[in-house]
């Protein structure tokens, strides 16, 4: 029992510290969009658009949902490979790999922010690209390495490539 507790104590402090970059990454990018978010909403845009920006706002749509498929699906598939998994492998340096796939992804987040502030300031309305800056902003907190989110994904990586942790 005592055991268990100092294990999992041991595996909290681990958790936080490797955390703790794409933790303050993630923050940043939430300040970020809602920094974008308050440009876009106080750019004064027109109601009437050119066929040029409304056909970009399509293509960035699409892009921003290929974007947010994309990085669900990464989030599903390459992040519970039993590929990262060498055989002297540690929570450790399963943490700093699940780091670099996070600040990737949480980048696409941000590039779906910059879409909307783009397409706001070729003249689309801001209630027309709000979608742009509520997707990144959920992505970012999807993404969010907050320590009980990332025991859980231990547990599912745990389930899908067998037991790894010495």
């Amino acid at each position: 029992m005592i055991a268990e507790f100092e294990k999992q104590k041991i595996q909290r402090e681990v958790i936080r510290k490797e955390s703790r970059l794409t933790m303050i990454v993630s923050l940043s990018l939430l300040a970020s969009i809602v920094v974008y978010t308050l440009i876009a909403y106080l750019h004064k845009g027109s109601f009437l658009t050119s066929r040029g920006v409304r056909e970009a706002w399509n293509v960035l749509n699409i892009v921003s949902i290929v974007l947010i498929i994309l990085v669900l699906a990464v989030r599903k598939t390459i992040y519970f490979s039993p590929r990262l998994v060498r055989e002297d492998f540690t929570l450790t340096a399963l943490l700093q790999r699940w780091r670099t796939i996070d600040i990737v992804l949480l980048s696409f987040a941000e590039v779906i922010a910059i879409f909307g502030l783009v397409i706001t300031f070729l003249g689309m309305p801001f209630a027309r690209t709000f979608h742009f800056f509520v997707s990144a902003f959920l992505l970012t907190m999807i993404l969010m390495p907050i320590p009980w989110k990332v025991k859980d994904k231990i547990r599912n990586f745990e389930k899908y490539a067998g037991k790894w942790m010495p």
